[in-house]
C-alpha cells in the first residue's frame, strides 16, 4: 500500500517536473524570437543597434560628370547608387588596391625588399634609388599614400617570378572574387587596352582589402615618414586623398588618375556606425563629386529602425 501511495506521488512530481520544462521552454522561445538579432546591427558600447535597409528620402542625385558611380552601403549590403557601374573603364591607380591585396597575402610587414639598380619608372613617385632596401611595411605606405608606381613595381619585382607572376597573381584573385569587369597587366595603374575594371568590381576589390587591418591603417593614415633598413634614405609621404582632411567620417582608401582614366577616387566613410563605400570613376571633379555623393547619402536615407 505504501509503496502504492509513494508511486503516486513520484508520479505526479514527474508530471508537474514536465509541465514546468514546457512551460519555460515555450517561454524561452518566444522571448530569443523577439529578441534575434537581425543580421543587419552592430554592439556599440554595450547597446545593441539595429538596421534596416535604408530608406529613401527621394532627394535628387547631384548633378555628376562620372563616367561610372558606384554607391554601397556596407552596414547593411544594399546597393545606394549606380551609374554604369558594370562598364569596363581605365582606373589607374586605384588598380594599387588590387596590388596590396595580392602582396599582403604574400609578404610579411617586416620583409626586406630590395630596390632594382638603375631603377626609373614614370609617373608619382616615392623617390626610392637602386640598391635601396626597405620594409614590405614602409613600400605599401608609400604605394598607397603617395601613389608611388616606384612603391609598386618594387613589390611586384620582389615576388616569386617578378612582374609579370604578380600580375597573374592579380588576375587570379580576380577570378577568385568573382569580379566579371576586371583585368590587369601591371601592378600600378598605367593605361593600357588590356587593363581595366568597374566601379562595381572595384567595390568588391575594396571591400576585400578592408579586411586586412594593416590595410585600413593605411588607408586612413595622413601623413608619414619611412626609411630604408640602413637609415640612410629616408622619404617622407602625404596621402593625395584631400577628403581625409576635408569630409566628415572619410577613413580614406585611394585615389587614381591618368589622362585615359581621367579622375577616380573610391572613399570609405563612417557617420553613426553606418559605412559606406563611394566609387567615383572618369570624373572631372573626383574630390567634389565624392562629397557631393557623401552628403547626399547620409541626407537622403535613414537606417536606425
Amino acid at each position: 500500500m505504501k509503496y502504492n501511495i509513494y508511486s503516486f506521488f513520484i508520479f505526479l512530481a514527474g508530471i508537474l517536473l514536465i509541465l514546468t520544462i514546457s512551460f519555460f521552454s515555450d517561454l524561452g522561445e518566444g522571448v530569443l524570437g523577439y529578441l534575434n538579432v537581425p543580421q543587419n546591427s552592430s554592439q556599440v558600447a554595450g547597446i545593441q543597434k539595429y538596421y534596416r535597409s535604408p530608406q529613401s528620402k527621394g532627394m535628387p542625385v547631384p548633378d555628376l560628370t562620372s563616367r561610372a558611380t558606384f554607391i554601397k552601403d556596407l552596414t547593411t549590403d544594399n546597393v545606394l547608387y549606380q551609374k554604369n557601374a558594370g562598364n569596363s573603364l581605365p582606373i589607374a591607380s586605384t588598380t594599387k588596391i588590387m596590388t596590396a591585396i595580392v602582396a599582403s597575402e604574400y609578404y610579411k610587414s617586416n620583409s626586406p625588399l630590395t630596390v632594382k639598380d638603375g631603377y626609373k619608372v614614370d609617373g608619382a613617385k616615392v623617390g626610392v634609388v637602386g640598391g635601396e632596401v626597405l620594409s614590405f611595411r614602409s613600400l605599401l605606405y608609400g604605394m598607397l599614400l603617395n601613389s608611388g608606381n616606384d612603391a609598386a613595381y618594387v613589390i611586384a619585382e620582389n615576388y616569386p617570378g617578378g612582374v609579370s607572376n604578380f600580375v597573374l597573381s592579380m588576375n587570379q584573385k580576380a577570378g577568385f572574387l568573382g569580379l566579371e569587369n576586371t583585368y590587369f597587366d601591371n601592378p600600378a595603374g598605367f593605361d593600357s587596352p588590356n587593363h581595366f575594371s568597374s566601379a562595381k568590381d572595384l567595390t568588391r576589390i575594396t571591400e576585400e582589402a578592408l579586411k586586412d587591418p594593416q590595410l585600413v591603417r593605411i588607408f586612413a593614415t595622413k601623413d608619414t615618414e619611412v626609411t630604408s633598413l640602413d637609415k640612410k634614405n629616408r622619404h617622407g609621404l602625404h596621402n593625395l586623398n584631400k577628403l581625409l582632411s576635408q569630409v566628415r567620417g572619410v577613413l580614406g582608401v585611394k585615389t587614381g588618375y591618368t589622362a585615359a582614366a581621367k579622375e577616380n577616387l573610391v572613399t570609405l566613410v563612417e557617420r553613426d556606425e553606418i559605412r559606406i563605400l563611394v566609387v567615383v570613376l572618369g570624373s572631372d571633379d573626383r574630390f567634389g563629386e565624392s562629397t557631393d555623393l557623401i552628403e547626399w547619402s547620409y541626407n537622403n536615407f535613414s537606417w536606425v529602425d
